[in-house]
Order: structure tokens, then C-alpha cells, then sequence
């Protein structure tokens, strides 16, 4: 399929409104799919699946409209609306795109898949009627359910933050699924998913490349994840282009999975799937394993060196339990490479030693961060590693990564319990943690 990268030509719609009425007058059926006549452009519906990681196949198909020439030559949808300049027109043109892809899928009588569709979002916040009341007649006109639906939508700054709200309301009122697609652009931010409530959030791109850029980023693309889950959205990432991309998309949980890898643009029918021959099952199982093998090869390497660790931690507790005060006690711990301190807590989460750090005494922290060297007298009471601690007396914890306040590195945190006469107290050991890695 060719698609040319631009058309001089400014297309003018239909003449006699915008109703379905009117847009079906131009609408016909070709080698089994519905294409629309629009200026001088045959309009026509392409579909790309989406895939779910976890159930292992096809869950949907997102529909991309396409304009073809008298000369047979493709040009995409931003291609089409920037060509045209009429505000009636764009409606127009908005409004026979949805009708043929609905009327397209809703021919393929597929009744447990998703159809996503996109909303032009800068014709949605600007006209007066409302576009849900016109996807309702759609759907009532095809006969296809609403619940089937996912609408794609973009975040746009400025004074449309009522209508957007409104909007995501009345779709998901009316049965639809709302998802924001693109999400990490320059206007969209994390406290609109906990305030507008997409069903679902599509990522930018430019997460994943970064990903195989820096071992942060992955880290970060990880947590961006893991945040939106909380949020109560699911995750879809776009674009994968190769086995390696989806194998880091799965990796990181996301729930949805769609590019070239997984299948490009359909020039053919949509059509019910037939899992038992879906042609990517293999792709998955090969995904599947990659992700089974670099799970098992984490976590032994995980708990090899945790086993290190924690016989030099435990060493250390008891040590302290027997009266040797930690500065001693910690001596061997401190030897061990990735070891960044080792300081002791009450019983009330109060840092109760000063710090001790590997290379006799010689702190990590970077020389801008002085300021909070000295933690003796720190209250960490909110902390995961003293609250896991006294929930679970005697058990060596290992704690989530988080940001060390006493150097640039992130780190994991040991810690445990230590008897010491009639007192409890917390022995904590924080490490810095390997760039890269997912498992936590």
C-alpha cells in the first residue's frame, strides 16, 4: 500500500448537510467493504488488530480511515483533514469516517471484539452539537452495541476542559469504553487519569524507544505503567515494530499490544477471528517464553545475590543482638560491593546510630546533597523497610526501589529486627540497585 505524503488539492465535501441520511448517499459496498465518495477521493476503512498480553490474542481492531486517488495512490486521515479547509467540510468528513467504520465492522458481525474509533478532538471541542448523540444514531443505525466501542480521545489545552470532562461522561454513559490516546504528549499529565477516568490509556511511542535508550527510562516506563493501573486504566502500547519491543512491552505489563509486529494496516474485510488458526499465536508463545525465561533468570540471579547479602545481614543483626556495637558488627556488610550504608532504628522508627558507610567511613553522598548526611535522629517510621519490619519480627525484608536521600543512586533497603536486651530495634541496609532491572 502507497500513501503519498501530502495532496495540493483542497477537498470539498457533500452537498446537503451531514446528516447519516446524507452521508449514505454516498456511500457504497466494494469487494465486501463500505467506501464513501468525498470530493474527488474514494474513502475507505483499514483495520489493525490489537492484541491483549495476557489473554494471548486478538481483542480488537483499531479503523484508519484512508483517501484514494483517481491514480490509486493512498493518503492518510492527518493527510485529509489538513486538505480540508471548510469547518462544514471537516464535520462532514469526521462524521463519514465513523459511519464507515462502523458500518464496516458492524458488517463482519464480530460480537466479542472491540472496535476503536477516533473522534476528530479539535472538530469535537469546537462544534455546537454533540458527537455522542451522532455516534448513538450510528450505532443505532448499524446495530452495532455500544459496549464494543472503545473512542479514542486527545487531551488539548485551553478552555475545553468542561467539554472533555462532558463528553468521556456521556460516552461511557452510553455504553462506550473512552480511551486517551497518545498519552505523554505535551498537554496530557497524570492527575487527569484519576480525574477524567479513561477506561484506557494509549502511550506515546517515544516511552519505549527511551527504554532501550537508558535503564531509568525503562524503569520509569515501568512505574508509568504501574501508575496508570492504579489509576484504574489499562495500558495499550503502540507501534511495536519488532519481536524485542513486544517482548519489553509484556515484560513491563502492559495490557495491550499493537504495530507492525502484531500486523499492519488490513486492506481486506474485517473479519470474525479464528483463534484456533491465528496466524500470531506464535508470535506470542515465542514472547511468552522469552518473558518465562528472562523472569526465572532475574530472580535466580535476584536471590543469589540476596543470599549474599542477607548471610552478612544476619551476621551483622546478631552480632549487634550480642552486644557488639554496629560500627563493629558491620564490618564484613560493608564489604561487600553495592552496600551504601548500614544504620539502626528503634523500636519507633528513629535513626538511633549515625551512619556507616563502606571505605572506612567515607560517605557516597554527592557533595551538593551534604546537607542531609547526617540522618541520626530521622524519623522513618512512613518507610516500607521499618513498617515490614516490626509487621514481621525476625524476617530479612528486602524493600521496593526508591531514591536514596544520601546519595544519586537508587536503592533497596535490608532490614530486620534485632533483640537487644528489653529493646527492639530495626537494623536497615541500604543497596544500590542494578540499572535495568524489572523484577522488584
Amino acid at each position: 500500500m502507497s500513501e503519498s505524503s501530502s495532496s495540493p488539492e483542497v477537498l470539498t465535501g457533500l452537498f446537503g448537510g451531514r446528516s447519516i441520511a446524507t452521508l449514505e448517499k454516498a456511500i457504497h459496498e466494494r469487494d465486501g467493504q463500505f467506501e464513501a465518495d468525498f470530493s474527488s477521493y474514494k474513502l475507505c476503512s483499514r483495520f489493525q488488530r490489537i492484541f491483549s498480553a495476557s489473554h494471548q490474542r486478538g481483542v480488537g481492531f483499531e479503523a484508519f480511515m484512508r483517501g484514494k486517488d483517481s491514480n490509486g495512490k493512498f493518503i492518510g486521515t492527518s493527510t485529509l483533514f489538513a486538505n480540508t479547509t471548510s469547518d462544514e467540510d471537516k464535520i462532514q468528513l469526521d462524521r463519514m469516517r465513523l459511519l464507515l467504520h462502523i458500518k464496516n465492522f458492524a458488517k463482519a458481525e464480530i460480537d466479542d471484539r472491540w472496535l476503536f474509533v477516533n473522534i476528530h478532538s479539535k472538530i469535537m471541542l469546537g462544534r455546537q452539537d454533540p458527537d455522542v448523540e451522532f455516534l448513538q444514531e450510528v450505532l443505532e443505525h448499524t446495530g452495532l452495541p455500544a459496549n464494543q466501542v472503545v473512542v479514542a480521545l486527545r487531551e488539548h489545552q485551553g478552555n475545553y476542559e468542561t467539554v472533555l470532562t462532558d463528553t468521556i461522561k456521556n460516552l461511557q454513559k452510553l455504553g462506550c469504553l473512552v480511551m486517551f490516546d497518545d498519552f505523554g504528549g505535551d498537554s496530557a499529565n497524570l492527575d487527569r487519569l484519576w480525574q477524567l477516568h479513561p477506561d484506557i490509556v494509549k502511550l506515546d511511542r517515544d516511552f519505549l524507544e527511551n527504554a532501550f535508550k537508558d535503564p531509568r527510562a525503562k524503569r520509569m516506563f515501568y512505574k508509568l505503567i504501574s501508575l496508570i493501573h492504579a489509576s484504574g486504566s489499562l495500558v495499550l502500547v503502540e507501534k511495536i515494530e519488532t519481536e524485542e519491543e513486544s517482548f519489553v512491552a509484556m515484560r513491563l505489563h502492559a495490557d495491550f499490544l499493537q504495530g507492525r509486529f502484531w500486523g499492519d494496516l488490513s486492506d481486506k474485510p474485517v473479519r470474525r477471528p479464528d483463534n484456533a488458526e491465528d496466524e500470531f499465536d506464535n508470535n506470542f508463545q515465542t514472547i511468552r517464553h522469552r518473558c518465562e525465561v528472562e523472569f526465572q533468570t532475574e530472580e535466580r540471579r535476584h536471590n543469589l545475590e540476596m543470599a549474599n547479602f542477607t548471610n552478612e545481614f544476619m551476621e551483622c543483626a546478631w552480632s549487634i543482638a550480642d552486644g557488639i556495637p554496629i560500627q563493629r558488627a558491620a564490618r564484613s556488610l560493608l564489604r561487600l560491593k553495592r552496600v551504601e550504608r548500614v544504620y539502626l532504628l528503634n523500636n519507633k522508627g528513629v535513626q538511633v546510630s549515625a551512619n556507616y558507610f563502606p571505605n572506612e567511613g567515607v560517605a557516597v553522598l554527592d557533595k551538593r546533597y551534604k546537607p542531609m548526611e547526617d540522618t541520626e535522629g530521622g524519623t522513618w517510621t512512613r518507610r516500607t523497610p521499618f513498617q515490614d519490619a516490626m509487621r514481621k519480627p525476625g524476617v530479612v525484608h528486602l524493600s521496593q526501589p526508591y531514591r536514596s536521600n544520601i546519595s544519586l543512586n537508587v536503592c533497596t533497603t535490608l532490614s530486620m529486627t534485632v533483640n537487644k536486651g528489653d529493646e527492639n530495634f530495626v537494623l536497615c541496609c541500604d543497596l544500590e540497585r542494578l540499572e535495568g532491572m524489572i523484577l522488584d
